[in-house]
């Protein structure tokens, strides 16, 4: 199995919806973003999906959330914009641009601080 990974981030604010400290209050983060990607077999050139075509999946998902606030996008307007739920939608919606019969996201790891993560994966 080859894994691939890409790293991006993106700055946005964010309240979460009843939580019971400061965080529930509009604050701001700059998120980072890992996307892996698995296959087991590889082109004629060697390579199981270029890189710049994950990058290019994932910036589109960036796009939507930089310089915003979550709770005023789809899904977010409903979902509460925790660090999990950001990773689940990271995982779904970078997965139906590029997932096929040999490519697939595998992992989506979350960075709401440079110290606290969270991971996604089915």
């Amino acid at each position: 199995m080859f894994v691939l990974k890409i790293v991006t981030d993106f700055g946005a604010a964010h309240s979460l919806r009843d939580y019971p400290g400061d965080c529930a209050r509009l604050h701001g983060h700059n998120w980072g973003v890992e996307v892996s990607v698995e296959a087991q077999e590889l082109d004629a050139s060697g390579i199981a999906i270029d890189f710049r075509e994950i990058k290019k999946q994932t910036k589109a998902i960036v796009k939507r959330l930089d310089h915003q606030y979550l709770n005023e996008i789809s899904p977010f307007d409903i979902l509460n914009p925790t660090a999990e739920n950001i990773a689940k939608y990271f995982y779904q919606a970078v997965g139906k641009l590029i997932n096929n019969q040999n490519v697939r996201v595998s992992e989506v790891i979350i960075w709401e601080t440079p110290r606290a993560s969270v991971s996604y994966s089915e």
